[in-house]
């Protein structure tokens, strides 16, 4: 590894956990200061690299907090992520609410009774959840990368730096991981997608399951004719969807964090697809996931004699659509850990 390498890296280990809006300013006064330092002191710049220590412990000076639920090297992404899943819980609850009123409308002003009266308690609940979720991964992740000082905070500057030498011995100049290829880079407006339609989907299936479903337009009321889900059982089977949507919002947040694929985010993949594919199964195997009698409730409702052979619903009553489903759930959870290991083992 060049030195103009190692400087790189380095430069960017530390700018990765500041803010944003300081990154380019802060890039520029390390490059003068590991020049000034290699130019005064008359060193190589591994040796001034290692007077100034970790990357992550060098970042701290940045932040003038030191005691926090989330650190330095989150705290953007997290905030960053708080107002997409606010966005994600305020679509559904004006979907959950626009539903609800339609349904119980017997007037225009029962209408926007039940409207406003849906839309606060969902976005209110989906809100208090969805933060609370968000904060518990975001302080578990900190916790497990980033060691508590309990030392007291010393008034410093960058002036100060080449001064203050920090002595960390288990890390090296040479243990800079390097800058990702282009081509490992995670896109944040995949992970973008994801969440929302993740957020959306949960806040859906816990506050108005009852939207899933279908639906006759009578004079002027929408009526429910019937579910999809089996909302008898939906207690028991709820709380599971939700932990698989969960599991997949944890792989996403990891992907949002990291950036690129890398070992990690390859572990994170595979045991999160693992945990989904465990309960796709237990849910279309061996939970009563679907209304069984979704296709004669519409049968009774709409007259309807026989469903045709090439209508979906003519084969509502056995484990075809469940099997279906689960192959495919199976088949896309697979094809996302093979693209995710390939690209891991051969970009990262």
């Amino acid at each position: 590894m060049s030195e103009k390498d190692m400087i790189e890296r380095y430069i960017y280990e530390v700018t990765k956990r500041v803010p944003q809006e300081t990154r380019d300013e802060i890039r520029m006064e390390l490059q003068g200061l590991i020049d000034d330092m290699c130019t005064a002191e008359e060193c190589s710049v591994e040796d001034a690299l290692q007077k100034l220590g970790s990357p992550a412990e060098f970042a701290k000076r940045y932040r003038e907090d030191s005691n926090y639920v989330i650190g330095p090297e989150y705290y953007d992404n997290y905030i960053w992520l708080l107002k997409i899943a606010l966005f994600g819980i305020g679509i559904s609850a004006i979907l959950s609410a626009i539903a609800q009123g339609i349904i119980d409308m017997e007037s225009w002003t029962g209408f926007f009774t039940n409207f406003f009266t849906e839309l606060f308690a969902t976005f209110i609940n989906g809100t208090i959840s969805m933060v609370g979720v968000i904060t518990i991964i975001f302080a578990i992740l900190e916790r497990q990368k980033v060691k508590v000082d309990i030392k007291p905070e010393e008034k410093w500057s960058v002036g100060d730096l080449s001064k203050n030498v920090v002595s960390v011995k288990s890390w090296t100049p040479s243990s800079l991981p390097p800058i990702p290829d282009k081509r490992a880079i995670i896109k944040r407006s995949d992970s973008v997608v994801s969440i929302i339609f993740i957020t959306v989907f949960a806040a859906l299936l816990w506050f108005a399951p009852q939207v899933f479903g279908a639906f006759h337009y009578d004079g002027n009321k929408l009526q429910s004719i019937a579910c999809i889900f089996n909302l008898n059982e939906w207690d028991a089977i709820a709380p599971i969807f939700i932990f698989c949507l969960f599991v997949s919002l944890v792989d996403e947040v990891v992907r949002l964090m990291t950036g690129y694929y890398c070992k990690p985010v390859m572990y994170s993949n595979i045991i999160c697809n693992a945990l989904q594919i465990v309960g796709a199964v237990f849910l279309l195997k061996f939970m009563p996931l679907f209304n069984t009698e979704f296709a004669m409730q519409i049968q009774q409702y709409e007259g309807i004699n026989e469903f045709s052979t090439g209508d979906i619903l003519f084969y509502w009553g056995d484990y075809s659509i469940s099997n279906i489903l689960l192959a495919f759930i199976c088949t896309v959870a697979c094809f996302e850990m093979a693209v995710t290991i390939y690209k891991t083992l051969r970009y990262s």
